[in-house]
């Protein structure tokens, strides 16, 4: 009765916050808003117009990602008295991840249904896929190693503060830009939109970039979501749905 009584308390916080993320990522955008793109197919890498005035990013200036019925919302207030690169360190790691976890919570659930990648012995909940592949195969982590790190790699190539290191005092003058990046970079801009989906009417460009936040935000939510409920009714999200273990106080 006690673990009854836990996993719906669980399960109704978990539900409670999706609600409440869904609300966020479909509110409309403030209508008088406007920024430039962080999905355009411009070179990768490139250079915003230089800041003016209080010197942070245009995008904050503009507030993009301040959506109802959150709006600006930093609890922590790891924002306070940052400063243009750590405001676009922030923003570039909140797209990264938000892409990861749309991608991840779409993997979730299809791997589940099926998976043409995996052996055809491996059928088991997503949360335990990654293990039983490595099991059943000699290294699977070597070459997803090394294409993580060479897409990291790209980007700090390209986005990262230089650090110099050819002598000494190259060094010494430029080590305080270790994992900084850099002040006029646009945050989440690869140069990668192969459908030209991305306006060029900057009054357009807001309601996009809104979009991918909050559906990245709501994204991490579901898929920390989709990994504890796996583990607390040890089924499969699809499973779970179908049998009610998903939501057992309905």
């Amino acid at each position: 009765i006690q673990r009854t009584t836990t996993t719906t308390k669980t399960m109704k916080f978990t539900l409670f916050a999706s609600l409440i993320a869904t609300a966020a990522a479909f509110a409309p955008a403030p209508a008088a808003v406007q920024t430039s793109t962080s999905l355009s197919a411009a070179a990768f890498g490139r250079k915003t117009v230089k800041p003016k005035g209080n010197g942070l990013p245009k995008f904050w200036n503009d507030q993009v990602g301040v959506t109802e019925p959150a709006g600006f919302f930093d609890p922590l207030k790891l924002s306070e008295g940052a400063d243009a690169a750590t405001l676009v360190k922030f923003r570039e790691a909140e797209l990264k991840h938000g892409r990861v976890a749309m991608m991840a919570s779409l993997g979730f659930i299809v791997s589940e249904l099926y998976h043409p990648m995996m052996e055809s012995t491996i059928n088991v909940d997503s949360i335990y896929a990654f293990q039983e592949f490595e099991r059943l195969n000699d290294g699977p982590l070597i070459p997803l190693l090394i294409l993580v790190a060479a897409a990291e790699g790209a980007v700090a190539s390209k986005k990262w503060a230089p650090v110099d290191l050819k002598t000494k005092g190259t060094l010494d003058a430029t080590k305080s830009n270790a994992f900084k990046m850099q002040a006029d970079t646009i945050p989440g801009d690869y140069g990668w939109d192969p459908l030209n989906l991305f306006p060029e009417d900057e009054s357009k460009q807001i309601e996009y970039q809104n979009a991918e936040l909050n559906h990245g935000r709501i994204a991490m939510l579901a898929i920390a979501g989709f990994v504890a409920q796996e583990e607390i009714t040890k089924q499969g999200i699809v499973e779970s749905w179908l049998t009610g273990a998903a939501l057992p106080h309905f």
